[in-house]
């Protein structure tokens, strides 16, 4: 029997970063993990995934520099090299983990672990089993993705993103079922590479809960890159032989079309099963996520859960933010560390990254508000980049001038959203952004831009009349 204040189960970004955080604010604590440090962001979806669209973004790119003067040859792509590189990072960062444990003092247990009441945890590895006794448990154990009745993953022809990651040779054909994020940033860094690769949805439209005109840049986009998109369809029926033969459905037809791999990219579903929850009475909700309040506090009093387990957003972020949090709770140490304004990014083809309320939030919540938008094809750095697809957008709060929301669409989106997260966080109106200098050339003036669109001060894009300032 060995003791400790605090156990997090699971060791992703979530669980990881709370543990080294407990150990800093003086607990005394214990990281158990079945599989990898770093859990499924770092070493099957995240890390991984930007790695390849990296790659596939860099490929499809070399065919257009001559426009910039560049000639290239005849160029290939071996996904078995990709594949050592990509594992190369991986395996660092995994490093990189397991000093930060060893320095701060956290006890890193490997096996699988299971709660036997509330203050007990017997941890499995192999023959060897270890009981160890526990004030607090954290459960940080994740999510998988979710297959469907007719399509169950086999890992050969139908797959998860896991099984895309690990891809030594590009599919000639690839069916993607499910138009959320993972399916597309998935399917444009394939069809980069040349496979052919179709999108099948069953609502009538991409990125479903995206806002519209962001989802339009990219869906003209990757319509240039060669995908197909068919929206209010679904599968009736799979049959598998050499390659994958399924019959589609939509409102208009129904068709028959094969398809050497098949990647199912339809949600997620939280990892507790065997972990005891039953047992000791933890509940979950409906859809199967464990139920937390405010402090991610389980209805058990001592039992805690963060990130993917306790449902969506998915976000890597959002596990980190929610672990720091509790630390500083079960550590009784003050903060001011508050989970909102959770933004999101899509690794699209540009990228999506946004914060804080949409239009339509915006007004179910009866804000009068005016929008101030600015084109990237009118951005110096975009175009001198080749990267002028896209906008930003911010969305004010009419009474307040408030910033309610910040939006864009472009490449490196996910980097230009962070000035949008802070002002969120610090309530700042819309003049702040206007009147704060921004280097050029940048995109970042193209945040500084829409804030001043939406003042009627622009003097980059067209308007129909001026105001004196």
């Amino acid at each position: 029997m060995v003791e400790f204040q605090v156990v997090v189960i699971g060791a992703g970004p979530g669980g990881y970063l709370t543990a080294i955080k407990l150990a800093q604010l003086g607990q005394n604590v214990a990281l158990v993990e079945n599989d990898k440090l770093g859990g499924e962001c770092l070493n099957y979806g995240c890390i991984p995934s930007k790695t390849m669209i990296n790659t596939s973004d860099m490929y499809h790119k070399i065919a257009d520099l001559s426009t910039q003067g560049i000639e290239v040859g005849s160029v290939s792509v071996d996904l078995s090299k990709f594949q050592a590189w990509k594992d190369s990072i991986t395996n660092k960062l995994r490093g990189g983990i397991n000093l930060l444990c060893k320095n701060y003092g956290v006890e890193v247990i490997v096996g699988t672990a299971k709660i036997k009441n509330k203050n007990l945890i017997e941890v499995i590895n192999g023959e060897e089993k270890t009981e160890i006794s526990v004030k607090n448990i954290i459960i940080a154990t994740g999510s998988r993705a979710n297959d469907l009745e007719n399509l169950r993953f086999d890992g050969k022809q139908i797959i998860s993103a896991r099984d895309v990651l690990d891809l030594d040779y590009v599919p000639k054909s690839m069916l993607i079922v499910g138009g959320g994020a993972i399916g597309l940033e998935l399917g444009t860094a394939l069809a980069k590479f040349g496979t052919q690769v179709t999108i099948l949805e069953i609502m009538d439209k991409l990125l479903p809960g995206i806002e519209k005109d962001l989802v339009n840049v990219v869906e003209r986009s990757i319509d240039e890159i060669g995908i197909r998109v068919l929206l209010n369809s679904e599968i009736s029926k799979v049959s598998k032989e050499s390659n994958v033969v399924v019959t589609i459905k939509n409102d208009d037809e129904t068709i028959n079309e094969t398809f050497e791999k098949v990647l199912v990219a339809v949600g997620r579903r939280a990892n507790v099963e065997n972990l005891g929850l039953e047992e000791i009475g933890v509940k979950l909700e409906d859809n199967g996520f464990i139920k937390v309040n405010e402090q991610m506090q389980t209805n058990v009093s001592n039992v805690f859960a963060i990130g993917d387990v306790v449902g969506p957003p998915w976000l890597a972020h959002k596990a980190y933010m929610q672990g720091r949090k509790l630390a500083y709770h079960i550590a009784d140490v003050p903060n001011n560390i508050q989970i909102k304004n959770i933004p999101y990014a899509i690794y699209t083809e540009p990228e999506i990254a946004s914060v804080g309320l949409t239009e339509d939030e915006a007004l179910e919540k009866n804000y009068d508000v005016r929008i101030g938008k600015f084109q990237f094809a009118a951005n110096a750095r975009a175009m001198t980049s080749d990267k002028s697809k896209g906008f930003a957008k911010v969305l004010v709060d009419n009474k307040t001038e408030e910033v309610l929301g910040v939006h864009i669409v472009s490449e490196n989106a996910s980097e230009l959203i962070s000035e949008g997260i802070l002002g969120l966080n610090m309530g700042v109106k819309v003049e702040d952004i206007e009147s704060s200098i921004h280097p050029h050339p940048t995109q970042t003036e193209a945040l500084f831009e829409a804030a001043m669109a939406s003042l009627d001060k622009s003097v980059h894009s067209f308007m129909k009349k001026s105001k004196t300032e």
